[in-house]
């Protein structure tokens, strides 16, 4: 009867140290798990504010340009109104050129037929 005892014992004892690895070795592997999720989250995060960030600085490209597009069309505008101005400015010298140029021809022929003239009464 004392060999049973000391079996049962035994059994006993082997039983409540297997179960005790077990929980440890569960509870262990349970910690390793979460650690490795909680570790894939935080790259997850990571990689979602690295992306969160480009975003932001790309939108903040995407503004500046728009303000310099809007500043290149203001400029255009001008710049196209000054060249206009200029045309119908050099349109009006061409014609005050033309104007004097028929002048000047008209007042030398007037003073060569005078010339011309006097040059026939001495």
């Amino acid at each position: 009867m004392e060999s049973t005892d000391i079996i049962t014992l035994l059994i006993a004892l082997v039983g409540t140290l297997g179960g005790a690895s077990a929980w440890q070795y569960y509870q262990k592997r349970l910690e390793i798990k979460a650690r490795q999720d909680k570790e894939e989250n935080r790259e997850r995060h990571v990689y979602r504010d690295d992306l969160r960030e480009r975003v932001a600085i790309l939108e903040t490209r995407l503004e500046e340009s728009r303000a310099n597009r809007d500043d290149l069309m203001q400029q255009l505008q001008t710049l196209s109104e000054e060249t206009a101005a200029l045309r119908v400015e050099v349109q009006f010298l061409r014609q005050e050129r033309e104007n004097l140029q028929s002048t000047i021809d008209r007042l030398t022929e007037q003073l060569q037929n005078r010339i011309h003239a006097n040059d026939e009464t001495a």
